[in-house]
């Protein structure tokens, strides 16, 4: 090989090495813990949207109080919880007699023994700005009732 085609060479896998190097990640990472007044959440999901005009929603899943988001747009996100329980509905016709026995005069509930325990859409910390950088960042949330 000759001294031109080598330095060439050496040139383009520099320039490659260089472009490796800006192209890494530039999203968050966010993990955490989330919890409605006191308990933590046993089964629901995180939103990240960023405020702003440029990056995705990223949602996260929450298992037993915790999630995990990769991909969050750095900067200023709104954070929203929805979280939700099972619920089981009647499953013979003595626990729907039951059920309407003990519900007379009450409003109607069409089945449920127990209604879904769902953090509302105002409660207090959900839907929040937070801001997160590149990398890694944690999050805990403690939201109450509104």
């Amino acid at each position: 090989m000759n001294k031109p085609s080598s330095f060439v060479a050496a040139l383009l896998v520099g320039l490659l090495g260089l472009t490796a190097i800006g192209c890494g990640d530039s999203t968050a990472s966010v993990s955490g813990s989330v919890s409605y007044d006191g308990a933590p959440i046993a089964k629901g999901m995180v939103t990240f949207t960023p405020d702003g005009k440029t990056g995705s929603v990223v949602g996260a899943d929450v298992v037993d109080g915790k999630f995990s988001a990769k991909g969050v747009s750095p900067g200023k996100n709104i954070v929203q919880v929805i979280a939700v329980k099972e619920v089981p509905f009647v499953r013979s016709s003595e626990e729907m007699a039951k059920m309407a026995e003990s519900q007379k005069g009450k409003t109607a509930i069409e089945g449920l023994i127990d209604p879904a325990d769902i953090v509302p859409f105002n409660a207090v910390g959900n839907n929040a700005a937070h801001n997160f950088v590149e990398g890694s960042n944690t999050l805990d949330l403690a939201l109450t009732k509104p």
